[in-house]
């Protein structure tokens, strides 16, 4: 199978589970990207640290990040180190809604998993392993 077809089935896998998610995330109210990005501003705190990992445009991202302290799911908070620099935490209702949106993600995901026989799923992990570490291929590993 070529490089293309294999990023155009997970392009497609992506998407449909996507499409099996995203209205279980509209009736808790969440957006489509807000679990991630809630567990980037979990992680990340700083707008800079979020917007390097989560490769948007800065607009795009402030934007999400307002609409997320609009809906009481994070807080800007000055840095008390640096009083010219904002932080952003999760709310208690912002890590209810994160744990909510992965539970939604994670049970789309365990049905499709389930076609598997567990041999398959091991195998499965594995071979994810290894295509998502980024010296894989690259002969750094050699």
């Amino acid at each position: 199978m070529k490089a293309w077809e294999v990023m155009t089935r997970m392009w497609g896998f992506h998407r449909s589970l996507g499409e099996e998610v995203f209205p279980e995330l509209e009736k808790i109210g969440l957006f489509p990207m807000a679990p991630w990005l809630l567990a980037m501003v979990a992680e990340h705190h700083y707008p800079k640290a979020i917007l390097e990992r989560v490769h948007l445009p800065a607009p795009t991202l402030s934007q999400m990040l307002r609409r997320l302290e609009a809906a009481g799911l994070v807080k800007r908070l000055m840095d008390q180190a640096d009083l010219r620099r904002y932080r952003f935490e999760l709310t208690e209702k912002g890590k209810e809604a994160q744990e909510a949106g992965r539970r939604c993600y994670q049970q789309a995901l365990e049905k499709r998993l389930a076609r598997l026989s567990k041999t398959e799923r091991q195998e499965f992990a594995r071979l994810l392993k290894i295509l998502a570490s980024p010296a894989a291929g690259s002969g750094q590993d050699q």
